[in-house]
C-alpha cells in the first residue's frame, strides 16, 4: 500500500482547492499506457484518467469512496471524472488537457446536473460539441484486482473497461452533430496551454 511519504503528501492535499491545484500543476502527457497514482506522484505528469485515479485515491483518505463517472464523446477523446458527494450536492475533480473540463464545486443535486455542467464545453478542436453519454459513479474499489493505486502495470485496460459500464445517452449522435459549433474566443480559452502532440 502507501509508503509513509506518499501518505503524507497524498494527506498534504487535504482541500478540493489543493487537489485541483495539483492535477492543474501536472503536465499533461499523451501517453496510451496509464500509470497508477504511485507514478504520478513520481513523474509529475498525467493524462484524464491517470490523475483522475489519482484524485479518487486522494478523496479516499477524505473518507469519500472512490468514484469516477466515465464520460463519452463522438470525434473526441472519452473523459472520466472523479466524483464526491459534500454537504450541499455532487463536485468532481479532473485532469484535462483543456482548461473547462477540470473540477467542479459540490454544488450540483445530482450526478446529471453534474454532469451537464460539462456539455457545453465539451468539444473537439474543430469546436464540435461531443459529449453525448455517461455512466453513473463507478466504485474503484470493484477494480481493487488491479491494485489501482500503487501497481506497476499499465492500467490502461482498467480505463478501457469503463466503456463496458451503462452509459446514458444525453443526445444521439445526429443531434449532436446537429449543434452549431462553439465560437472561437471560447475554443481558444479551452485550449490555452493545452498540450496538442
Amino acid at each position: 500500500m502507501w509508503t509513509p511519504s506518499e501518505r503524507r503528501f497524498l494527506r498534504s492535499l487535504n482541500t478540493p482547492f489543493k487537489l485541483q491545484s495539483f492535477l492543474d500543476d501536472l503536465v499533461y502527457n499523451t501517453h496510451d499506457s496509464a500509470t497508477s497514482p504511485r507514478y504520478v506522484m513520481m513523474s509529475k505528469d498525467a493524462h484524464c484518467l491517470e490523475g483522475g485515479l489519482l484524485a479518487a485515491a486522494t478523496i479516499e483518505l477524505w473518507g469519500y469512496r472512490p468514484l469516477m463517472i466515465s464520460l463519452q464523446a463522438e470525434n473526441d477523446d472519452h473523459h472520466v471524472i472523479t466524483v464526491y458527494k459534500g454537504k450541499k450536492g455532487w463536485g468532481s475533480f479532473s485532469k484535462s488537457n483543456t482548461t473547462l473540463l477540470r473540477g467542479r464545486d459540490p454544488v450540483y443535486s445530482n450526478v446529471r446536473e453534474l454532469v451537464m455542467s460539462y456539455f457545453d464545453f465539451y468539444f473537439n478542436l474543430k469546436g464540435q460539441k461531443s459529449l453525448y453519454a455517461y455512466s453513473l459513479p463507478i466504485n474503484l474499489n470493484h477494480y481493487n484486482h488491479w491494485d489501482w493505486r500503487t501497481s506497476d502495470e499499465d492500467l490502461n485496460g482498467l480505463g478501457k473497461s469503463f466503456n463496458d459500464v451503462i452509459h446514458y445517452e444525453i443526445l444521439t449522435q445526429k443531434e449532436l452533430k446537429a449543434l452549431p459549433r462553439v465560437n472561437s474566443q471560447i475554443l481558444k480559452a479551452s485550449y490555452l496551454g493545452a498540450n496538442l502532440s
